[in-house]
């Protein structure tokens, strides 16, 4: 079947042709005509086989006839930016695209034009929250990847927000786009939909076990391999030396760097190449350049590359880019750039089928592994793809053989039946009015995916638990068989924190006073479930007592005595906060990631963590001791920024970070008034300002209309700031649009989470 022949108008089919679609493959031609008609649906097919082709069809068929708007879900925040240039393509048709995985304390009214939005599951259900305008005009929901439903993190969060919506509204149309699994049948029932399920692919796969020099496949074939000196360095060589590119999986992050300055060696004589000033910036870490950046950027001069979180958004980006160039040749990577991005290879290696967990080593599921798998084979340039596990031993090579490369993937599960889990959920739900006793809660569960697959064995006993500890804690309150929302629970259910998280920092505020010094509120705020502690090495002992000496006696929570809480932890969420003093204290990056064994990413991660944290106790600050606002508000700009209190004022101009801020403070410039005092030429000549940055600090201090300082901006001369702010982050902005900065986004007097859910 044709585009053209897609029962869709004359201009939604020009506009597809022109993307590139003319035949449709075989499992889209089964799946784009029941999407088309309005039924839900459900294709479960193999990476890059043409889902997203499925989803773009019935969105653009459903804005050209105006039916509603379209919102398409993404388990990841770098998936969102793949999804929001893909519909770019289209926007000749006169579609406003937005993405928003930003800020969960928004009910984006800054989106109310949009006719697509792309948001992360956590976005979706956060609008839910707000009673987002947007979401009430949504006729259609893509829900992508949505076998990420099995996992215990992301997945409860996509179950409940599909719910509400199927429930709030009977005429939505719902399209999930799924890899191969084996119960595919169990989410087509859950939706009520039409399941289109296939193993076509348009590249061959091919997986295999590498064992004793050779790798023999599935079908019992078997290629030789010629020594390169270890088994990933063998297949490694070999697919490079054919002219492919290969992915090698690994199970750590520090076998990634360890790898991939292994293969560098290899690479080099016949992959080496120069970088210019601007990619070695990116690299080794833009303004502060790291240990980790530097071993990034030699190895990519050999044309190898790591890519793990500890790397920031900038080096991971330059990373997938120059490997879809071709200018990288081997990326050695943690499975989780197997669930994210488009970046397929010709070969893929999976070097460890288990990691470690809980003290021992745990084996990879068989979805993971097929997700790795799945990454092999370039539509358009490689004839086939091949997918291999390195054994260790005959032994290990049978049991990959038997019980991965002959097994299917394991059933999706729910995971929403976890008191942890249900008691943000359930409190969420009150909060929105879509369950108002514990009856309604029961009844909302049944038709989540763990309601259609399950007995629901013991929920009404579960759902009391939960709901008499969220009434002990004032969020809800029992009136007879109903429950009603406080403003407490409100406030909370808004912040998208766990409830636990919110009387933690409820019992913290009302311990500050005007006496009370940053690190104990640091303390208090890594306590909290929300912010996962930071493994305590032997390194890190001796700094650690002596931080535990000094605070022990003025700590706004007591370890030993705060409920759901386990002091075993406490050295792990010391070691965090202390980062993230440090990082308030302007402390190099350099000097962090050395002195704590961590990469540039992992303190971004943080930092983002503890920002949201902290807005939030200052947002239950306003109900229990506003008081001791005083106190928190000004740590909100610090941790962001990572600054002293004496570059708040400059950081808050967007696109100065707090090299430039330190810069521009060391210069003479102290406030916002001495930037507006300063001719724009000599900005722009100061080191790491130039033009675009220069324009945009003179209109944020008034030489432009206070409406819109960015107003007399073109969109080169925008995207280069935002280039620039981006270089000071290490991270990139909040984006909730294409191009455009919405209302209310960077907002300089309040803090705001940047990115909470980057997993």
């Amino acid at each position: 079947m044709r585009v053209d022949e897609l029962d869709v108008p004359d201009s939604v089919a020009d506009a597809l042709t022109s993307a590139g679609f003319v035949e449709l493959h075989p499992p889209q031609a089964d799946a784009i005509p029941i999407a088309l008609e309005g039924r839900n649906l459900v294709a479960a097919i193999p990476t890059a086989s043409g889902k997203s082709l499925i989803g773009y069809a019935a969105a653009l068929k459903t804005l050209a006839l105006k039916q509603g708007s379209v919102l398409y879900i993404v388990p990841l925040k770098a998936l969102a930016s793949e999804k929001r240039d893909d519909f770019l393509q289209f926007s000749h048709l006169g579609i406003k695209v937005h993405m928003s995985t930003g800020d969960l304390d928004s009910d984006d009214r800054g989106l109310e034009d949009a006719d697509i939005v792309v948001a992360t599951s956590e976005k979706a259900d956060s609008m839910i929250r707000h009673g987002s305008r947007w979401m009430d005009g949504v006729k259609l929901v893509i829900a992508d990847e949505i076998h990420m439903i099995h996992d215990p993190g992301r997945g409860p969060t996509l179950e409940v927000a599909l719910t509400k919506m199927m429930r709030r509204r009977s005429d939505l149309q719902v399209i999930a786009l799924s890899a191969t699994v084996s119960n595919a049948d169990d989410l087509a029932e859950w939706l009520h939909a039409a399941l289109v399920r296939s193993d076509w692919r348009p590249v061959p796969l091919m997986e295999g076990v590498y064992d004793g020099g050779s790798i023999t496949f599935g079908d019992r074939t078997v290629k030789e391999v010629p020594p390169h000196g270890d088994a990933v360095s063998s297949l490694v060589m070999q697919a490079v030396g054919d002219g492919g590119q290969c992915l090698v999986f690994v199970n750590s992050r520090r076998s990634t760097e360890a790898e991939a300055v292994r293969l560098s060696g290899l690479l080099k004589p016949v992959a080496s190449r120069d970088l210019g000033d601007s990619e070695v910036s990116v690299l080794e870490g833009d303004s502060e350049t790291t240990a980790t950046g530097r071993k990034l950027a030699s190895c990519v001069r050999s044309g190898a590359a790591f890519h793990n979180a500890g790397l920031t958004y900038r080096q991971r980006k330059y990373v997938e880019d120059a490997f879809r160039a071709g200018q990288i040749k081997v990326i050695v990577a943690t499975p989780t750039l197997a669930a994210g991005i488009n970046l397929p290879a010709r070969r893929v290696v999976v070097r460890d089928t288990y990691r470690y967990e809980n003290g021992a080593n745990s084996p990879i599921s068989v979805m993971e592994v097929k997700q790795m798998c799945g990454r092999a084979g370039r539509p358009g340039y490689d004839p086939y793809g091949e997918a291999i596990l390195v054994a260790k031993n005959d032994r290990d090579a049978d049991h990959l053989m038997e019980d991965y490369v002959d097994h299917d993937t394991e059933r999706l599960t729910s995971k929403l039946f976890q008191e942890r889990v249900l008691r943000s959920h359930i409190l969420g739900i009150i909060a929105t009015g879509d369950a108002d006793s514990d009856e309604g809660v029961v009844d909302f569960m049944r038709d989540t995916f763990f309601g259609c697959t399950s007995s629901m064995f013991g929920i009404e006993t579960v759902v009391g638990d939960v709901v008499d500890f969220l009434a002990a804690e004032k969020m809800v309150r029992r009136r007879g068989d109903l429950i009603d929302i406080l403003p407490f629970g409100k406030r909370v259910s808004d912040l998208y924190i766990d409830p636990v998280t919110a009387f933690m920092l409820r019992d913290a505020v009302l311990e500050i006073d005007d006496s009370t010094e940053p690190m104990p509120i640091l303390i208090a705020a890594a306590m909290t479930p929300d912010v996962v502690g930071m493994y305590p090495k032997k390194c890190d002992d001796a700094r650690l007592k002596a931080e535990d000496e000094l605070w022990s006696e003025k700590l706004l929570l007591d370890p030993y005595d705060t409920r759901d809480y386990d002091p075993e932890y406490y050295m792990s969420d010391l070691k965090t906060a202390a980062l993230v003093s440090d990082w308030m204290e302007e402390v190099s990056e350099e000097t962090i990631t050395q002195s704590m064994g961590i990469g540039p990413g992992d303190i971004r991660a943080k930092v983002d963590r503890m920002d949201w944290i902290i807005y939030a106790m200052s947002e239950i600050a306003y109900i229990f001791n506003p008081d001791a606002i005083r106190r928190i508000r000004p740590l909100a700009t610090r941790i962001r920024y990572g600054v002293k209190e004496e570059l708040s004022e400059l950081v808050s101009l967007r696109g100065v970070g707090r090299t430039r801020a330190r810069a521009l403070f060391d210069a003479g410039y102290r406030t916002r008034d001495d930037i507006a005092a300063t001719d724009e030429s000599v900005l722009a000549a100061m080191p790491k300002i130039g033009p675009a940055l220069a324009r945009s600090m003179k209109g944020q201090v008034g030489s432009r209309t206070a409406e819109d300082p960015y107003a007399s901006m073109s969109p080169s001369e925008e995207e280069a700031m935002l280039e620039e702010m981006a270089a000071a982050y290490g991270e990139p902005p909040s984006e909730t649009t294409s191009g455009t900065v919405n209302e209310g986004e960077h907002r300089p007097s309040g803090p705001r989470q940047s990115s909470l859910f980057d997993f």
